[in-house]
Protein backbone atom coordinates (compact mmCIF):
# COMPACT_ATOMS: atom_id res chain seq x y z
CA UNK A 1 0.00 0.00 0.00
CA UNK A 2 1.21 3.48 -0.82
CA UNK A 3 1.87 5.96 1.95
CA UNK A 4 -1.10 8.27 2.57
CA UNK A 5 0.16 11.83 3.00
CA UNK A 6 -2.75 14.07 1.96
CA UNK A 7 -6.46 14.26 2.65
CA UNK A 8 -7.07 13.61 -1.05
CA UNK A 9 -5.04 10.40 -0.85
CA UNK A 10 -7.01 9.40 2.25
CA UNK A 11 -10.30 9.93 0.40
CA UNK A 12 -8.99 7.95 -2.57
CA UNK A 13 -8.00 5.10 -0.26
CA UNK A 14 -11.39 5.13 1.47
CA UNK A 15 -13.21 5.08 -1.87
CA UNK A 16 -11.04 2.19 -2.97
CA UNK A 17 -11.98 0.41 0.26
CA UNK A 18 -15.67 1.02 -0.42
CA UNK A 19 -15.22 -0.49 -3.87
CA UNK A 20 -13.40 -3.44 -2.31
CA UNK A 21 -16.32 -4.13 0.01
CA UNK A 22 -18.78 -3.75 -2.85
CA UNK A 23 -16.96 -6.21 -5.11
CA UNK A 24 -16.11 -8.63 -2.31
CA UNK A 25 -12.32 -8.19 -2.25
CA UNK A 26 -12.21 -6.44 1.14
CA UNK A 27 -13.60 -7.98 4.31
CA UNK A 28 -16.36 -5.90 5.88
CA UNK A 29 -14.76 -6.03 9.35
CA UNK A 30 -11.45 -4.79 7.97
CA UNK A 31 -13.31 -1.99 6.18
CA UNK A 32 -14.97 -1.00 9.46
CA UNK A 33 -11.58 -0.75 11.16
CA UNK A 34 -10.21 1.33 8.29
CA UNK A 35 -13.19 3.66 8.64
CA UNK A 36 -12.60 4.07 12.38
CA UNK A 37 -8.94 4.94 11.83
CA UNK A 38 -9.76 7.35 9.01
CA UNK A 39 -12.26 9.05 11.30
CA UNK A 40 -9.50 9.66 13.85
CA UNK A 41 -7.29 11.20 11.17
CA UNK A 42 -10.16 13.44 10.12
CA UNK A 43 -10.86 14.47 13.73
CA UNK A 44 -7.23 15.42 14.30
CA UNK A 45 -7.15 17.42 11.06
CA UNK A 46 -10.34 19.26 12.06
CA UNK A 47 -8.89 20.06 15.49
CA UNK A 48 -5.72 21.42 13.89
CA UNK A 49 -7.74 23.62 11.53
CA UNK A 50 -9.72 24.97 14.50
CA UNK A 51 -6.50 25.88 16.31
CA UNK A 52 -5.09 27.56 13.20
CA UNK A 53 -8.29 29.57 12.79
CA UNK A 54 -8.11 30.65 16.42
CA UNK A 55 -4.47 31.71 15.99
CA UNK A 56 -5.39 33.83 12.96
CA UNK A 57 -8.40 35.34 14.76
CA UNK A 58 -6.07 36.36 17.60
CA UNK A 59 -3.68 38.03 15.16
CA UNK A 60 -0.99 35.38 15.36
CA UNK A 61 0.57 33.39 12.56
CA UNK A 62 -1.04 29.98 12.24
CA UNK A 63 1.09 26.87 12.47
CA UNK A 64 1.64 25.08 9.18
CA UNK A 65 -0.83 22.19 9.01
CA UNK A 66 0.85 19.07 10.29
CA UNK A 67 3.29 20.94 12.53
CA UNK A 68 1.10 21.79 15.52
CA UNK A 69 2.85 20.69 18.72
CA UNK A 70 0.80 18.21 20.76
CA UNK A 71 2.79 18.40 23.99
CA UNK A 72 5.64 20.26 25.62
CA UNK A 73 6.82 23.84 25.46
CA UNK A 74 6.88 24.44 21.69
Amino acid sequence: MAKIETMGQLREFLCSSINGVANGTLDLNKAKEITKLASKVNESFFAEVKVARMQVDMGAEANKLGSLPIAGDK
